[in-house]
């Protein structure tokens, strides 16, 4: 038994979700019905389009107000949502096989040609939907009839339908979307998920209720939920402890060890859900374009001290850009150490003699402690720092128009799939293998094997070449796996703590 004096780590493997037990009380309970549920978030949802939504919090409010077409079990396998099951007659065809009478919150019908509405708005370049590239890979989509959809691929792609457990996947009402238009469809959300949209007010709540029409008569539990944006660390702790919200998102790391003995509320933590990294620029015109000045760093950078330092010793090193838990990682890549030595050879053959490098950082506090740390052990083997303080927009702006020397915010979140982020990073036409330069026709040719690769086994030996190649390339310089921590207040019953962080609001319940 999980009493709330006791620490909970939630590994990837295994156990995947956190069952809060009290003292005295039965091991399983059935679910309280009704009541509110308030959540301190970390920052304001923006829009709640889910073609448009990029942060965690749009992408956990979109996905309690619209169903994804699939889902990923606590295994990390494909499992049904609105569609009930599918088929793949050949590699580059998929038959989804629709739940029939399923209703949007409108009252408007859920079918074929709403999943095909939904797919071709995200295409539309006038809506410049940032979920565009996630199906790029689709040739041509059918309506077979109402509730079967008929999709087929420009090759065969083994993660396509990993895409569809997401935001990509959430399928909004055709006629809101039309009613609303793109400018206004972000705060007029109509899904047929779980919970219907009420109210948004900016930076203050997100406001849903319980959908009574939804097609699981047994779920949602919750009569309503209230999201608060609250981007303090000792706010949002302080409205945790005394009652004023149930769950905390991103509970700071500094408090974590303090935190276990808390009688309130219980910590929660999902180890494995983001993958770290420093990046270089590799254009000419930076340092980065430097193989052995890259490769330096592999060995320049003390792992160990930056998980202490900058993380407080949560979450654990890592050397690769799979996550733990993912069926294609390898628990056992550790090709770095920690050895100043070494790096400085590799500087010297480098050939490029005193290095100086300026780049930019956000105002985040974890970050900011990793780059001071990168920055004194750069000076230990003769490579100059300097970091300059800007703002989100501009720190975005630089990064993606390719003039970011150095990124020391690196960061991808858990996806079920590595394709999914990796193609990103790696690929030709990824946005950020263009903005770093690191693309090359062997990563290319790496990506087509594994995407036509449908043998798991198969596509893991692919994905270890990939890996050995980030690694020699450098560009990429992986150093950590971070822990998601949440507070869950004493009401609340049966939250479980996914891998990619986003509550699934329809387990929960509260008591009185």
């Amino acid at each position: 038994m999980i009493t709330r004096r006791q620490f909970v780590k939630v590994g990837a493997i295994g156990v995947a979700g956190l069952g809060l037990f009290r003292p005295g009380a039965p091991a399983v309970a059935a679910p309280a019905r009704g009541g509110t549920l308030t959540v301190a978030l970390i920052a304001d949802p923006r829009s709640l389009d889910p073609h448009l939504t990029g942060n965690l919090q749009g992408r956990a409010t979109v996905r309690a107000i619209h169903d994804s077409l699939l889902a990923v079990d606590e295994g990390g396998n494909l499992a049904p949502m609105l569609v009930e099951r599918w088929e793949q007659p050949d590699p580059r065809t998929y038959l989804l096989h629709l739940r029939p009478g399923v209703k949007f919150h409108d009252g408007t019908d859920f079918d074929a040609e709403a999943v095909i509405y939904n797919f071709k708005r995200i295409q539309n370049p006038d809506i410049s939907s940032i979920r565009a590239g996630e199906i790029k890979v689709l040739e041509s989509m059918e309506a077979v009839d109402s509730l079967t959809v008929k999709l087929t691929l420009q090759y065969p792609f083994a993660a396509f339908l990993y895409a569809l457990t997401d935001v990509v996947g959430c399928i909004g009402s055709p006629a809101a979307f039309e009613k609303y238009g793109k400018e206004q469809s972000g705060l007029n959300p109509v899904g047929a998920g779980p919970f219907r949209f009420v109210h948004y007010a900016q930076d203050t709540e997100t406001v849903l209720e319980r959908n009574p029409d939804y097609w699981d008569s047994e779920r949602p539990y919750l009569d309503r939920i209230i999201l608060r944006p609250i981007p303090s660390d000792s706010t949002r702790l302080t409205e945790l402890k005394t009652g004023g919200v149930d769950i905390a998102e991103e509970l700071p790391l500094q408090n974590i060890a303090g935190l276990r003995n808390e009688t309130n509320f219980a910590v929660s933590e999902r180890i494995g859900f983001r993958w770290e990294y420093f990046s270089f620029n590799a254009r000419s015109e930076y340092p980065g374009s430097n193989k052995k000045l890259r490769q330096a760093f592999q060995w320049a950078i003390d792992r160990e001290a930056l998980h202490r330092a900058a993380y407080f010793g949560t979450g654990s090193v890592g050397y690769s850009a799979i996550l733990p838990g993912n069926p294609f990682y390898d628990a056992d890549y550790a090709p770095f150490s920690f050895d100043q030595d070494k790096a400085k050879r590799l500087l010297d053959e480098s050939g490029l003699g005193s290095v100086e490098i300026t780049t930019y950082l956000r105002p985040e506090a974890v970050k900011q402690r990793a780059a001071q740390i990168f920055q004194s052990m750069a000076a230990d083997v003769g490579v100059k720092v300097n970091l300059e303080q800007v703002d989100y927009a501009n720190h975005r702006n630089k990064l993606f128009g390719g003039t970011l020397p150095l990124d020391l915010h690196g960061w991808w979140g858990y996806r079920p799939d590595p394709d999914q982020y990796l193609s990103i990073l790696l690929q030709s036409e990824g946005s950020y293998a263009k903005a770093f330069a690191c693309a090359s026709p062997e990563m290319d040719a790496l990506f087509l094997q594994q995407r036509g690769e449908l043998d798991p086994g198969k596509r893991k030996q692919v994905f270890d070449q990939i890996t050995a190649g980030v690694s020699d390339d450098s560009i990429y310089i992986p150093w950590h796996y971070s822990s998601d921590f949440k507070g869950i207040g004493k009401r609340v019953q049966g939250f479980v703590h996914k891998p990619d962080s986003i509550i699934d609001f329809t387990r929960i319940s509260v008591t009185a």
